[in-house]
């Protein structure tokens, strides 16, 4: 046994718009339960809990870990570095590995950039970090990253995990579950994405393969949740509808199920051309009640060119049967695609408008290393800045463009994010307006109140506050 006490941490975001842990992180979770399961003693410490440095110190003479596994993002990854040198700097006899999109991505950089790391585990970390700590040789160990002899050397990773339903799904059992600020739970029943969109960083973090959870084995984990009181359910795959089989059998167990008060949830966005209006209203039947699609743009052209593979009519067509459904319908708009115009954003700021909708985002399009979009712009010389200090200052939520085109300079896109944090705020408005229970005046105060931008921030950042926001939920909305 090389290791046998690890101590797992989702590092502190500071900056952008989300600055608090709603939920914990499924990622983390899946390597938690594996190391649980091979017989390791696993601690998870979630520093976007309203934890300090202070707090994450006190953590590891507690605990007394024999290594200590961070995951990093790309944004605010020089912060991350921070913390790890400091860490390194007072525990220097502790091992640091770090995980996650940032190692995958770049991989040998990261331990150059970060002295501190001793290890990086790239793609899956399942099987690779029990590898890692129970000793096997580096060398034989898929994807791993590590130093030899002042060399820096990366294992190739040769073979996904195939069997999904092989994995124990995460059941958080050394996460303080009690602190985070909503009872909801996250469901990934699916790694991978086949699609080739120029701007996602997914294919580099998790791989083009696509894989899935059988339906019997996703029920499992609901009956578990369902078991220990929770009623909404997040699945949070990018691909959760892909194949129209799979999501039948699963809406077909939920029904035999019969949950009492269960709510289903897909946030983080679906294709619109892998729905239709039968397999939607299935879903609608069984209790989800909110859907997000990435739309990304309302003009074909520009779909087309960042390589989306749908087309803005069969988009609509998707928007629309979900809305008659009754379903509450997030939109994923980026704003500055290669080709789009400042008049093509506006056009998709009329879409957002033209459907009775939850929620709209307008997201900066952010170039991440190993997709198509960085390199194109390297190539063009398109970045505003050098394409480092991009990558940990960029961020989707801050009117800060990482690169112009020759469509749309920095200041178009300037212009068209303020304008997209207004149309936001207006689909939000007229949102809460349809939703709220009292008179119409009382719902015109009260959503002019709630979107404003103070009260917005709050919400992201003050887990009071969310508190307070769900149990209004409860009472006022129909």
């Amino acid at each position: 046994m090389r290791y046998n006490k690890i101590l797992l941490i989702s590092p502190r975001f500071h900056k952008g718009k989300f600055s608090l842990s709603i939920t914990p992180l499924a990622g983390l979770g899946y390597i938690a339960e594996s190391l649980k399961n091979a017989g390791f003693v696993v601690g998870v410490f979630d520093m976007n809990l309203r934890y300090s440095y202070k707090d994450l110190q006190g953590k590891i003479s507690d605990f007394n870990p024999d290594i200590i596994g961070f995951t990093v993002m790309t944004f605010g990854h020089r912060d991350v570095y921070t913390v790890i040198n400091r860490i390194k700097k007072s525990y220097p006899e502790i091992k640091i590995v770090a995980g996650g999109p940032h190692i995958s991505t770049l991989r040998e950089k990261v331990l150059r950039d970060c002295p501190s790391i001793d290890y990086g585990i790239v793609l899956e970390g399942d099987f690779s970090m029990i590898e890692l700590c129970q000793g096997k040789d580096l060398k034989s160990i898929q994807g791993l990253v590590y130093r030899e002899n002042e060399k820096i050397l990366t294992n190739s990773y040769e073979e996904f995990i195939k069997n999904l339903d092989q994995l124990s799904f995460p059941k958080y059992e050394a996460f303080e579950l009690q602190k985070y600020p909503v009872k909801q739970i996250g469901i990934v029943s699916s790694r991978g994405c086949p699609f080739s969109c120029t701007y996602c960083p997914v294919i580099a973090a998790i791989g083009k393969k696509f894989r899935q959870r059988s339906a019997e084995n996703i029920i499992a984990e609901i009956d578990y949740w369902y078991g220990k009181g929770y009623r909404e359910i997040l699945f949070l795959d990018d691909n959760f509808t892909l194949s129209r089989e799979r999501v039948g059998r699963i809406c077909e167990l939920i029904k035999e199920r019969n949950y009492k008060g269960i709510k289903f949830k897909c946030p983080n966005g679906i294709r619109a051309d892998r729905v239709d209006y039968e397999i939607l209203k299935a879903m609608r039947e069984v209790g989800f009640d909110m859907i997000a699609f990435g739309v990304e743009a309302s003009s074909d052209k520009v779909l087309k060119n960042i390589k989306k593979g749908e087309n803005i009519a069969t988009i609509e067509k998707s928007i629309e049967n979900a809305c008659d459904l009754g379903f509450d319908v997030d939109l994923f708009f980026l704003i500055g695609s290669p080709g789009e115009t400042l008049e093509d954003v506006k056009n998709s700021f009329s879409l957002a408008l033209r459907y009775p909708i939850r929620n709209a985002h307008f997201y900066n399009i952010i170039p991440f290393p190993a997709t198509e979009l960085y390199d194109w712009l390297k190539e063009k010389g398109y970045f505003v800045r050098s394409p480092e200090t991009v990558l940990n200052n960029a961020s989707h939520f801050i009117n800060e463009p990482s690169f112009y085109t020759p469509e749309m300079s920095v200041e178009d896109r300037k212009k068209a994010f303020k304008m997209g944090q207004t149309v936001t705020r207006s689909v939000r408005k007229k949102f809460l307006e349809r939703k709220i229970k009292g008179p119409i005046i009382f719902r015109k105060v009260f959503s002019w109140i709630y979107t404003t931008y103070l009260i917005q921030r709050m919400i992201f950042s003050n887990s009071m506050v969310i508190r307070f926001k769900e149990g209004l939920k409860k009472r006022f909305l129909r």
